[in-house]
């Protein structure tokens, strides 16, 4: 999981350098030099799917989701440790159905052609499916600890 964790961080770093260089030089050719690298903006609209995807994922592994987790808070002891595992199986099958949902329109839109970089839309909405295997991995660890550390 380490290795994982290492991976997926030091992605998200590359994604975001490149982005923001390849946004950077396009601006830069756009309002210095009167021309626009055409394939720019699809690029950087599609790592931004990846980036945003991807970081979905370590916001799950880092807890940083938004959460209902008043009752969590307030209550006590079993019910305390219920409603942390209640409260984490949601998040859990709303990453199925992501996931579902994001595997079926990628299937539906592999035929579909990006203009400029001439490849496949697939490849850009697959960033949602991948995104929520790495969420379902960090997802079902933590309700594995949950149940581990509470004694249920």
């Amino acid at each position: 999981m380490k290795y994982i964790n290492i991976v997926l961080d030091y992605l998200l770093f590359v994604i975001l350098g490149v982005m923001s260089f390849i946004m950077a030089i396009n601006v830069l050719c756009r309002f210095c030099l009167n021309f626009s690298i055409y394939w720019a903006d699809e690029l950087t609209q599609s790592l931004m799917l990846w980036l945003t995807f991807l970081g979905a994922a370590v916001a799950i592994r880092e807890h940083l989701h938004y959460s209902f987790n008043y009752i969590e808070q307030v209550a006590k002891g079993r019910w305390k440790k219920i409603f942390i595992i209640v409260n984490k199986s949601i998040t859990l099958v709303g990453i199925c159905v992501l996931f579902f949902w994001s595997v079926e329109v990628t299937e539906g839109i592999a035929d579909w052609i990006m203009p400029a970089m001439e490849f496949s839309r697939a490849w850009i909405y697959g960033a949602c499916p991948v995104g929520c295997v790495f969420m379902l991995i960090y997802c079902i660890t933590d309700i594995i600890s949950s149940f581990k550390t509470s004694n249920l």
